[in-house]
């Protein structure tokens, strides 16, 4: 089974919130002190592959850093960034999501957007930001799956 995962830090190299879809038991979402290592290891676990965009550069190994959990050694890993590249696709999760026609309603924000939003949520309390920056999560998490699909496609079939 796979699990599609992305996940937002602060200024300070924290994870902030992570979102991750489970093909067979939806979506789930943690933020602040919520993310812990034994509630990650339980969600992640019923999978067996990780889909992420740039996944092996970024989120696998923060997750490893903050968690101390080693995703790399316990899941297999389809990283949509690595496979765009072996396309010849040029441009970031947004420029595709745009190209292939993927909608987001967070157009126009980025990560640095979420790092913002993750400060006024824990400075000023503002749930408006926090409810943005998971909508913002959410949607990195779950476009993932008609991405996968869209690459797939072109390279001719599985991608792992």
């Amino acid at each position: 089974m796979k699990a599609y995962l992305d996940i937002e830090t602060d200024k300070k190299g924290n994870i902030c919130v992570i979102g991750i879809y489970l093909e067979r038991y939806g979506f789930f979402q943690l933020s602040g002190e919520e993310i812990t290592q034994n509630k990650i290891y339980k969600i992640i676990n019923l999978a067996d592959i990780i889909v992420s965009f740039n996944g092996d550069n970024f989120d696998l190994p923060m997750i490893k850093k903050c968690l101390d959990l080693d995703l790399k050694q316990t899941h297999k890993s389809i990283d949509l960034l690595k496979i765009k590249r072996k396309l010849g696709i040029r441009g970031g999760l947004k420029e595709l999501e745009k190209m292939f026609g993927i909608k987001r309603k967070t157009e126009g924000m980025n990560g640095y957007n979420a790092m913002t939003l993750w400060e006024i949520y824990i400075k000023k309390g503002r749930l408006d930001a926090l409810n943005l920056l998971l909508q913002y999560n959410r949607e990195d998490v779950l476009n993932l799956i008609p991405l996968e699909k869209i690459l797939s496609q072109q390279l001719g079939g599985p991608l792992i």
